[in-house]
């Protein structure tokens, strides 16, 4: 028998896009799913496309509530989910009519998470262990691994796990949990989910000083997170390390406050010896390092400045 995948929506105004998704998600060669739309609250007529979507197919099942965000919403469709397996779409991207069909395909021989590729393929086919995806999402920072609305989970790993409610970059905040509670992660090639970036989305206008201060949140919550494991420990020590560099080079290239530069190079400062021992720090951190700490960090900023001119 092929396992039911739930397929949760969160909807929330946006009228001009929800029935591409709806029709997309309607039209997958899979056909064992349950699409759970939630609608989060919306006031510009997109609740009412919903409803006629779940009248033209039994499959779609739409439940309305108050506004209460993002995560919000995922939550309360993870909890409303009876299938064995989870996707997220979010109600203004589409996804290819493979999408589920693919996704199941590599869920075998223990694997609980599926990636896939978005608007483009991911360079390389292969399967980790859970605490290997987790140490390359956390070391990398890539995407790829850390948005949720590219894979496929397998739905007990959302046990005692929730998105962050009343906080932008929820995904930063969530999905390093999901990849550490599974077995295996598998990254297939295909390109199967589309994804829009609208001019009035979160990620698009957010300024980067909200971005760096989720991104450092994302990186001490994890530390916090993994106290217990040493070598998880570890590799968010770098995570946050990372986080403060990039702090510093958006206060070098003025994007950010300068307020903030020299309160993180105070911070690498202080914390070099313990860094430079970090068996996850490579060579190219190591002289970041090394250069932050001379001369109150003076040989790292030229260095970054000559840089950013040649951009």
């Amino acid at each position: 028998m092929k396992p039911l995948v739930s397929i949760i929506v969160p909807v929330y105004n946006v009228r001009d896009y929800v029935a591409e998704c709806l029709k997309s998600l309607i039209k997958q060669s899979y056909h064992e799913i349950e699409i759970i739309i939630v609608d989060d609250g919306a006031t510009d007529g997109s609740e009412k496309i919903c409803d006629e979507f779940a009248k033209k197919d039994k499959r779609v099942r739409v439940f309305h509530k108050e506004n209460g965000g993002l995560s919000s919403a995922r939550n309360y469709g993870i909890k409303k989910a009876k299938g064995e397996y989870v996707c997220l779409v979010d109600s203004d991207d589409y996804v290819k009519s493979g999408f589920v069909a693919k996704m199941v395909e590599a869920i075998f021989d223990g694997v609980d998470v599926v990636v896939c590729g978005y608007n483009e393929e991911i360079p390389k086919a292969r399967v980790l262990t859970g605490k290997e995806a987790t140490v390359k999402l956390l070391l990398e920072q890539d995407n790829m691994e850390i948005i949720a609305w590219n894979k496929m989970y397998k739905r007990v790993l959302f046990d005692g796990v929730l998105y962050p409610e009343g906080k932008n970059y929820e995904d930063n905040l969530t999905t390093y949990k999901l990849l550490n509670k599974a077995n295996k992660v598998r990254y297939i090639k295909e390109t199967l989910y589309v994804y829009r970036e609208r001019a009035e989305s979160i990620t698009r206008n957010d300024n980067k000083e909200e971005r760096l201060k989720y991104r450092e949140m994302a990186a001490k919550e994890a530390e916090e997170y993994f106290a217990n494991d040493y070598s998880l420990g570890e590799v968010t020590k770098i995570a946050v390390l990372t986080a403060k560099l990039a702090w510093i080079d958006f206060a070098i290239s003025g994007e950010v406050s300068k307020e903030f530069l020299n309160v993180n190079i105070k911070w690498v400062a202080k914390n070099k010896k313990t860094l430079l021992e970090n068996k996850y720090l490579n060579q190219k951190l190591r002289l970041y390092i090394h250069m932050i700490t001379i001369l109150g960090g003076k040989i790292y900023i030229v260095f970054r400045k000559i840089r950013h001119e040649k951009k």
